[in-house]
Formats: C-alpha cells, sequence, structure tokens
C-alpha cells in the first residue's frame, strides 16, 4: 500500500483516455497534482480535470498558483486541494521560486492566510531557501510533497537539514522523490539509500513518498509503484521492520491528511 504525495499524470504526455484508464485503475492511493506552468487555462482545466479523473473522494494538488486572480484563489479554496504549491521553480506574484530565489509578496501572504482558512497545506517543494522561512511564519499547515536532501545531493530544489527539521518540527510530512537529478544517481537503490540516509537522520516518523511519477524521467526499477515491491524488499534487509515500512509507504502521509480524508465536505 502506498500514499504517493505528488503524481504529475495530468500534465503527462499521455491522451486523456490512457489518463482516465491510469487513474481509474490504480488502487494506490495518489495525490495528483495540476501542475499549471503546464497548463493552458489552468482554472478551467483544474476543474474539467477533478471531474474527468478524479473520484468522489477528491484527491489532488496545485502545482504552483503563479497564475491565479483573486477569483482563482477562492476557486481553489472551493475545490479543496490537499495542499498549494506557490510557485514552480522561477518566481510569480506570490513566492520566490526555488531557481530564482525571490521574495514572499504580500499576494502571496494573503494567498496563504486563504488557504489556511480553508485546512489546505502549503507544499514548500519549489519554493526558494530565503522565501521558504517567511512562507514558513505564515503556513498553518506545512509539508514539501517531492524532494531530496541537500546534505545527500547539493540541488536547489532539495531541503537544508535546517529546513527539514523546521517541517518535521510544524508537524509536516517529506515527500522523498524519485528524481535522478536531486538524488544523484538513477536506479531504485539510489531512492531505497535515499529513504534510509532521511530516516537515519530524522526519524521514521515524518518521512513519505513524493514520486513525481510522470513529472520526470523514471528511475531505473522503479516505473510505477508495482516496483516498491522491491524498495519494501530491499528496506526489509536495512532491517525495517513491516510497520516501519508502512509509516514509511502509507501511514505518515495518512495520518497528516485524515482530518481531509474524514471530512465528508470534501468528497
Amino acid at each position: 500500500m502506498i500514499f504517493d504525495l505528488h503524481n504529475d499524470l495530468f500534465t503527462s504526455n499521455l491522451s486523456e483516455k490512457e489518463r482516465l484508464n491510469y487513474s481509474l485503475n490504480v488502487t494506490e492511493t495518489v495525490i495528483y497534482a495540476f501542475w499549471t506552468t503546464e497548463l493552458k487555462n489552468p482554472a478551467y482545466e483544474i476543474e474539467q480535470g477533478i471531474q474527468k479523473y478524479l473520484s468522489s473522494e477528491k484527491i489532488f494538488s496545485v502545482e504552483d498558483i503563479g497564475f491565479a486572480a483573486d477569483k482563482d484563489i477562492d476557486l481553489i479554496c472551493l475545490l479543496k486541494p490537499f495542499y498549494c504549491g506557490l510557485t514552480h521553480n522561477k518566481d510569480n506574484k506570490y513566492a520566490g521560486g526555488s531557481m530564482e530565489n525571490g521574495v514572499f509578496t504580500n499576494l502571496g501572504k494573503q494567498a496563504v492566510t486563504s488557504f489556511n482558512r480553508a485546512g489546505i497545506a502549503i507544499d514548500t517543494a519549489h519554493l526558494g531557501r530565503n522565501c521558504f522561512y517567511n512562507v514558513a511564519e505564515h503556513a498553518l499547515r506545512l509539508i514539501n510533497s517531492h524532494t531530496g536532501l541537500d546534505a545527500f545531493h547539493s540541488h536547489p530544489r532539495n531541503l537544508t537539514d535546517a529546513q527539514v527539521r523546521l517541517i518535521l518540527q510544524r508537524g509536516g510530512i517529506i515527500g522523498l522523490t524519485a528524481v535522478s537529478d536531486f538524488i544523484g544517481g538513477d536506479t531504485v537503490n539510489d531512492y531505497i539509500h535515499l529513504i534510509d540516509t532521511f530516516i537515519q537522520k530524522y526519524g521514521i516518523d515524518g518521512v513519505s513518498i513524493g514520486t513525481d511519477f510522470y513529472g520526470t524521467k523514471p528511475l531505473k526499477g522503479l516505473l510505477d509503484y508495482n516496483d516498491f515491491n522491491f524498495v519494501e524488499y530491499e528496506l526489509e534487509k536495512y532491517g525495517y521492520s513491516h510497520c516501519d515500512i508502512r509509516k514509511i509507504f502509507y501511514d505518515n502521509a495518512n495520518n497528516y491528511f485524515k482530518y481531509r480524508r474524514l471530512n465528508s465536505n470534501d468528497t
């Protein structure tokens, strides 16, 4: 059983039929991200995508609100994604992106306040490092949906030690991502090493899975959710128990978002 914090299926190169078949046939719990920088009309396509691809349990997120006017922020709050990211890699009118490192603006503060009221977590995955701390001061619920560790492999998209500890201290979760640029290797074993490194350094209670499937080239040996059987097997060889692995794969994320999944207003 997997709870994946980040899957980019809806902005993949697959056809509409292929996307629908995939979303209907996956038995795992998956937060599908609407990566708005890849959409021509984000607000409309988010609404349409929810109707086309998602079941009554609307498990989705919005990646980069840079497109949004005030009415779009209101719409996002009504649609209730599990989390929102303020940026992609570049700066926008709300916040600084990880590759440009701009500032957290007054518009960004207003958006975060709206998301706080709606119970929507703030995703720090694409925030610049300077902006990260300002956003953290304003966000009630703080996560990182798909990232690596800067101490494991240096990259502007990866979290520093201080950022990891802040998210965990705030009760947030961190999705470790299967992106070769962020983990410094292109195999499933590199990903397993990242998981183990995180746990040895920070403990097991805040770690989750954030594959970024369909948002990047897959790792060798980790093409889909079936390949997590091998990840489980290898983690057992590292000495992790069945309970430990369930925490990593599912329980930590499920427990974090349980308040959403039990709320009938979100279904």
